[in-house]
């Protein structure tokens, strides 16, 4: 039997990307480990079996140029597409830079697209599996990460429209909802402090949204090679469109479900620093 073929982008040392191509590798796949920057490439690059490749998921030309190197290099087939390329930010709204946010778009939510133009053709020829990474911001409205919160509920629009859309040529597609995970972006010892402009509306209250910019929903997080090897073995043991993995994930399911959306939405908000804010824009 030919030996299995996975990508997965978002490889850089210390992610969940890199966590779960060790798993897959463990499970006997041919990895190809893609990251925009080799010199950010941690433990993988010593690995036997796993190949690294370079990959900018906000260039469609890079892309492109990956597709097809990939599809050289396996006879032009993919079983495996993980989509774990993110980027976050914990942000006033009022304060954001439109072209950071659109950064933000680009790799959350375009780049899903751009992804599955490409590697279509590979996946259709395997009946493969694409395996998009979202996260529970998606269901929540927290202050704050506006951004990012709206870029993952695109991210699992868009993963869940691809699912209705592959799945007559042979592709599954599935959404990971992700909770909070361990990683090195997230690690509060390592993360600069926090900046808003000097006539922010809200620099009354810049030290609670940096503590919300250093914790990144939720304080408990999941370790992170637990958190990859059950988010693979979920992928390749079940049949499933949706998983749930990380701190708080199966919690934001029975909230959304169970919960009044003013209640919930109140509920996770507590801590924001919203009500110290005030009316006046020198907070006086």
């Amino acid at each position: 039997m030919p030996q299995k073929t996975v990508l997965v982008t978002g490889c850089s040392a210390g992610g969940l990307g890199e966590a779960m191509a060790k798993v897959y590798h463990e499970k006997g796949f041919r990895v190809f480990a893609a990251v925009r920057n080799t010199a950010k490439v941690g433990y993988l690059s010593e690995i036997k079996g796993i190949e690294i490749v370079k990959l900018d998921v906000t260039s469609v030309e890079s892309i492109r140029e990956c597709a097809t190197t990939i599809g050289k290099n396996t006879g032009g087939s993919l079983d495996i597409l993980v989509n774990n390329a993110g980027l976050s930010t914990v942000f006033p709204l009022l304060d954001t830079s439109i072209e950071e946010a659109k950064k933000v778009f680009d790799t959350n939510v375009w780049a899903l697209v751009a992804m599955a133009q490409a590697f279509a053709p590979l996946l259709i020829k395997s009946k493969g599996t694409i395996c998009n990474v979202s996260s529970v911001s998606s269901e929540m409205v927290f202050a704050w990460q506006g951004v990012y919160s709206s870029s993952r509920s695109a991210t699992t629009r868009i993963s869940e429209t691809l699912r209705l859309e592959m799945e007559p040529l042979g592709v599954r597609v599935v959404t990971v909802i992700l909770g909070g995970v361990q990683t090195i972006r997230n690690d509060a010892t390592k993360i600069p402090g926090l900046e808003l402009p000097a006539d922010s509306y809200y620099q009354k209250i810049l030290g609670i949204i940096d503590r919300h910019h250093k914790v990144l929903v939720h304080p408990n997080k999941a370790n992170i090679d637990v958190a990859a090897k059950n988010v693979v073995n979920d992928v390749l043991s079940t049949s499933g469109f949706f998983i749930r993995r990380g701190a708080a994930s199966t919690l934001s399911w029975f909230c959304n479900t169970f919960l009044p959306y003013g209640l919930f939405t109140s509920m996770i908000n507590k801590e924001s620093g919203l009500g110290q804010v005030g009316f006046s824009k020198d907070n006086a």
